[in-house]
């Protein structure tokens, strides 16, 4: 599926992938992306905010976000922070998960910023846990191949704009 890469960010690790094995007999539904804390997390497409909390999470849940995708599919991003700037104190409001003023119900266009990487719920350091839903939820197919491809076009817009950035010799 075409999209845009979930994360403000050029250094990303991918980790945990599709189909991993869980604790108690759960299956990983999606592919880890660790980078720095408070990184920019973007809209993968155009969409509408489907669910996002409006409170801090009880201890040990997590903020998360899930995209209605104009293309019908779902978009879910788990692990958002959860510290107060300057700390990793886990109590965080909304505020600092989410980008300002974002609410369930919003429309989104593909590379808005909506929200930032932390280690909300039981994350094992920042990262942002990313799905794709085709149609509706439950049918998890593996982001890999989506993110691979995002990523690339983006490092050749890049690129390219530095190759027209570039003064020509001769000239």
């Amino acid at each position: 599926m075409p999209i845009v890469f979930p994360l403000a960010a050029d250094s990303v690790r991918f980790t945990s992938g599709f189909g991993d094995a869980r604790d108690g007999g759960r299956v990983h539904r999606g592919q880890d992306l660790f980078c720095p804390r408070w990184t920019p997390i973007l809209a993968v497409v155009d969409g509408t905010v489907d669910w996002i909390a409006t409170s801090r999470p009880k201890k040990g849940k997590s903020y998360e976000l899930l995209l209605r995708g104009t293309d019908g599919n779902l978009y879910f991003y788990d692990h958002l922070n959860n510290d107060d700037p300057g700390t990793r104190d886990d109590a965080a409001l909304p505020r600092y998960a989410y980008a300002r003023g974002l609410k369930n119900g919003d429309h989104v266009r593909a590379g808005d910023i909506i929200g930032y990487v932390g280690d909300s719920g039981d994350a094992s350091g920042p990262h942002l846990h990313f799905e794709i839903h085709l149609h509706s939820w439950g049918n998890a197919v593996d982001p890999v191949y989506s993110l691979r491809e995002a990523l690339r076009k983006r490092e050749a817009a890049a690129e390219g704009r530095l190759r027209e950035a570039a003064p020509r010799r001769g000239a």
